[in-house]
């Protein structure tokens, strides 16, 4: 990542008006951004500390049995982080997450990055809810002993998970604070975006056009839930092959889908912004229980006691930032933030020297809460 003499100064220059703990935190956000745009090449982050070691672990929380690894610094100065994954089947192994979680832990973190079953097969529900609350439990009760707190990270469609997560009974006060990276809030919103390039709610103007295979993934994370195996497997198909290639020809795969299959693929091949909330009302039971069990917007957010961080991208094309916008505008003042970073494309990181700005910006807030 490029940055120019210019930012650099400014940065300096900054640390100095803010006092030695803030140019720390600033030389260190600045060799954070470094490391992620720089991958597994080399960079000053590298240089200038130990890589941490890893350790793969099984854990198990009331007869629930869970598989993590766990990032272990050289000193950890900055307490526990439970970093969440997005859609991949590589899981807690994907490349990105890992380079990910070592930068991460170069900087102080212990990282405890659960394998999420649901997130590897793009089969999420709200057992993805349960399973990161009690990597929280977990992490809170076994890895860190000394701390009573950690702090929590998700990206893309794991937000919603991991925020329901944090506001359990016996988790809320167990979360620091909560880093969401393209998260959404408005699940019903966030379909017609996709689907439609409409959205109903939020702030967001001009929206981008959505990127195109995202109503695929969608189609894959909820065909889990139709009790015909067949449309199930017809459905999954379909998925896959438009994935790989948009213009796949499935229409025989399409005229035997059976009426369950056949609803939830006209809601997510649907282009009328007006006809989403209908097609919704007549999908399955259990997967419109599931659907709202996991939209934020029909939750009550007080539960949630840890400082929000967000991070988004004006041109996500998933996502939109209107999502992060009211995220934000449901909670109290002094407790959410949003950084909308223009160097990322919903997950993957990108900046110049402006667009770089807020996220630097968002990793010293990040850093600096580590440290409390």
């Amino acid at each position: 990542m490029p940055f120019s003499l210019r930012f650099v100064g400014l940065l300096l220059m900054l640390g100095l008006l803010s006092g030695c703990g803030a140019l720390n935190r600033g030389y260190e956000a600045l060799l954070v951004l470094g490391d992620l745009s720089a991958g597994s090449e080399e960079s000053r982050l590298k240089q200038r500390t130990p890589e941490p070691r890893r350790e793969e672990v099984s854990y198990a929380v009331e007869g629930r049995e869970y598989v993590a690894d766990i990032y272990h610094p050289e000193a950890s100065r900055r307490g526990a982080l439970v970093l969440v994954h997005g859609f991949t089947e590589e899981g807690r192994r994907d490349s990105r997450l890992v380079e990910f979680a070592m930068t991460l832990s170069r900087l102080g973190f212990r990282l405890v990055v659960p394998e999420l079953e649901g997130l590897k097969d793009f089969s999420i529900s709200t057992r993805e809810a349960q399973a990161i609350a009690d990597a929280i439990r977990y992490t809170t009760n076994k890895v860190e002993a000394a701390e009573s707190e950690a702090a929590l990270a998700a990206i893309s469609f794991a937000v919603g998970p991991a925020l329901i997560a944090a506001m359990q009974e016996d988790t809320a006060e167990r979360v620091s604070f909560v880093v969401a990276v393209g998260g959404y809030y408005d699940l019903t919103d966030m379909l017609r975006y996709v689907t439609t390039g409409e959205e109903h709610g939020g702030k967001a103007l001009d929206l981008p056009p959505p990127e195109s295979r995202a109503r695929w993934a969608m189609l894959l994370s909820q065909l889990h839930w139709l009790e015909d195996e067949e449309d199930q497997a017809l459905l999954e198909n379909i998925a896959r092959r438009k994935l790989e290639d948009r213009s796949a020809a499935v229409e025989a795969e399409v005229r035997r889908l059976g009426p369950q299959g056949r609803s939830l693929y006209n809601l997510v091949t649907n282009e009328d912004p007006d006809k989403v909330n209908a097609l919704l009302d007549k999908l399955p039971s259990r997967l419109r229980q599931e659907f709202k069990a996991l939209d934020l917007s029909r939750r009550e957010l007080d539960a949630l006691q840890a400082q929000l961080i967000l991070i988004h991208g004006p041109n996500d094309r998933v996502i939109p930032i209107s999502h992060s916008r009211r995220l934000e505008d449901v909670l109290p003042e002094d407790q959410a933030h949003l950084y909308e970073a223009a160097g990322l494309e919903h997950v993957d990181v990108s900046p110049g020297l402006m667009d770089g700005w807020e996220l630097w910006r968002a990793t010293v807030h990040v850093l600096k809460l580590g440290e409390q």
